[in-house]
């Protein structure tokens, strides 16, 4: 059984490194998104809507 585990990991260990790029990319956009304004993170809003609309 520690064989296997050491060829293929586990669940929990193929997750974690499915994720980190995704949780790399999401927290270098922090100081882009802290630096606007209410309104523009309102506006923000209404662009991600249209583009989920536009696929």
């Amino acid at each position: 059984m520690n064989l296997l585990k050491a060829l293929f990991g586990n669940y929990s260990e193929k997750e974690i490194k499915r994720i980190l790029p995704l949780q790399k990319a999401v927290l270098d956009l922090e100081e882009e998104y802290k630096a606007l304004s209410d309104e523009a993170l309102k506006n923000k809003t209404a662009e991600f809507k249209e583009r989920l609309a536009n696929g």
